[in-house]
Formats: structure tokens, sequence, C-alpha cells
């Protein structure tokens, strides 16, 4: 971790700690620390939601999840509207598209883009609990090829990179929230993360 991320963690803790407000429960954010701290279980959900081959040690942690856990996972990647969300908190996956500066027809590429991000995360959510093959979206089907005409192929990629920028972001947060709400000094919670970040 360089001194750049270390500051940027230390801002982010300290926002947390200041505000003292949240989207999720108390009770959430307890079960967000006793469970995603586990840097090795963070790794596993990022590479279930890239589709990558999980090991059975990967798998195994996979396998840990309960419905309360997978609701928090679900909460972070796929939020809904929530009119008891504290101010400035209250999102979903639409909230961030650019319907101000842009026309209808580029605005309809980038919703019809969302709605392939919002299906996938669903899709690998439910995966979460089922060992179903994935008959459904696949993350290497959305990568630009010759034969997809120029709007499927602007469609598909624009949404594999807003997943795969999406999925690291909220891998991060859930981490940053498990330390912020932990009970261990600031001191400690940024060796956690250096070491975190060294393996």
């Amino acid at each position: 971790m360089n001194n750049q991320q270390k500051k940027e963690t230390k801002q982010k803790l300290n926002q947390i700690k200041e505000t003292g407000k949240s989207r999720y429960a108390k009770e959430e954010l307890s079960l967000i620390a006793a469970t995603f701290l586990n840097e090795e279980l963070i790794m596993a959900i990022r590479k279930h939601f890239m589709q990558g081959e999980l090991t059975n040690v990967e798998q195994s942690e996979i396998d840990t999840l309960s419905g309360a856990k997978i609701n928090i996972i679900r909460k972070c990647l796929l939020p809904t509207i929530d009119p008891n969300a504290p101010l400035h908190q209250m999102v979903d996956l639409w909230v961030s598209i650019d319907t101000r500066e842009k026309g209808v027809d580029d605005c309809y590429l980038d919703m019809k883009a969302r709605q392939i991000m919002i299906d996938y995360l669903d899709q690998r959510i439910e995966r979460l609990t089922s060992r179903a093959d994935d008959t459904d979206i696949q993350l290497s089907d959305l990568v630009f090829n010759r034969g997809k005409d120029k709007e499927t192929a602007f469609i598909e990629l624009k949404a594999r990179n807003t997943l795969i920028i999406h999925i690291d972001r909220f891998m991060e947060e859930l981490r940053i929230l498990a330390l912020a709400n932990a009970e261990m000094s600031d001191e400690d919670k940024i060796k956690k993360l250096e070491e975190d970040s060294n393996k």
C-alpha cells in the first residue's frame, strides 16, 4: 500500500467515523465487521463475480456465506432505493446514468449497458447459493469482437468495463466498512490494510 492509498484509506475511515451515518443498519455493520475483514473471503467473492474458476479453498470461503451476508453483498453491489437511507446515500445503479449532458440516443445505449450490468450482478449473486452452471451472461462474451454491430459492441464493452470497476470498488468498500466498524485502533486498521495489500 503506497502513501497515497494510505492517505485515502485514512480519509475514508475518518469520514465514516465523523458522520456516523450509513445506509447500512447497525446490525449489518456489525456483521460486515465480523465477516469482511477476511481478505481470502473478499478475494474469493471478487473472483466469483469475475467468473473465475474457484479453488476448493475459495469455494469453501464462499460456502460460509449465510443469507444475511449475501443480503449485504447484494445491498453493496446491487443497491435499491431506500427512502430511509441518510442524505446523499440513497443509490441504485440507475442513479449514475447521465441524463443531463447526453442526448436520448447516447443515454439509451448507456441504459442498455446498465441493464446488462444489473442482470449480470443479479445472476452472480444468485450463483453464490446455487452451483448451477453459468448459462447466463458471460463476462468473456462482452469483450469487443468484430462480428458484433457497433451498437452491440459498444453496449457490451461498456457493461463489461463498468462491471469490472464496480466489483473492485465495492469489494474495497466492504473491506473499508469492515475496518471502520472493527474494534481496533486506527493504526491497527491501517496495518491490517497494508498486510492484506502485500498478500
